[in-house]
């Protein structure tokens, strides 16, 4: 099957924020052997480690009754399209509902900080056996990020004591990933220095920060507001479901 990348592109782009990660996905990793896209005219859906959805409902619909049954993951996707979901789904455990928010560049309203040290692809192995989704070809996605994209970390005595990391950049849009303070060298206010040194390391390389932030997590949510990010209306979640 033939499948125009560009004009996919452009119809991801009609809403970058919450297509965010099934783009990133298509155009900036590489796919699982066994990934499978459904592209129409107004939308697209990719099966890959999970399921990506996005567009117009009724193509949806259309891929969702090609699509085999079984339990899968559901990456990402926006909760508008739990009715079309439910159609075809037996059961939906949304796990994480999240809400996107962005920094536009010149709204950062944090205080000045130190700038921290980076982390290196040789911190790859230690920050990978760290990571709460670590999996088969984790390690890889870790050297790749470290080689390519920002990074901040906190050095003590020489040994890693907490980091901050970004998961991927489409365009100008940077997602800020995982923040991590080991368990020695916490309450010590490190996870919000390393947020805000991560934050001014993408907006200097004229990049917008994006970061996902679950809904019941009030003191990042709060920490983020703070700085200057705004929430997007459209909320997505992360789970699995059951296809009948």
């Amino acid at each position: 099957m033939y499948v125009d990348f560009a004009r996919l592109y452009a119809l991801l782009k009609e809403d970058a924020i919450l297509s965010y990660k099934l783009m990133s996905r298509l155009f900036c990793e590489p796919l699982s052997p066994r990934a499978r896209l459904w592209a129409g005219e107004r939308a697209v859906m990719l099966l890959d480690y999970g399921l990506h959805l996005f567009g117009e409902e009724g193509e949806l619909d259309r891929f969702l009754a090609d699509l085999e049954p079984g339990e899968y993951s559901l990456f990402a996707v926006p909760v508008k399209y739990l009715p079309v979901l439910e159609k075809h789904f037996a059961e939906i455990h949304r796990e994480e509902d999240t809400t996107a928010y962005t920094l536009a560049p010149g709204q950062f309203s944090g205080p000045e900080a130190e700038e921290l040290d980076s982390l290196t692809v040789a911190d790859a192995e230690f920050v990978d056996a760290h990571w709460t989704y670590r999996h088969e070809g984790s390690l890889e996605f870790f050297r790749r990020i470290l080689a390519e994209l920002p990074s901040s970390a906190v050095r003590i005595d020489g040994q890693l004591a907490g980091w901050a990391v970004c998961y991927d950049r489409v365009d100008d849009m940077v997602n800020l990933g995982s923040l991590r303070v080991l368990e020695p060298y916490r309450r010590r206010g490190l996870g919000r220095k390393l947020a805000l040194d991560l934050v001014k390391k993408v907006l200097a390389r004229g990049w917008t920060p994006l970061i996902h932030i679950v809904d019941s997590n009030t003191a990042s949510k709060n920490l983020s507001m703070g700085i200057g990010f705004k929430p997007y209306p459209e909320k997505i979640f992360w789970g699995r479901g059951i296809k009948k």
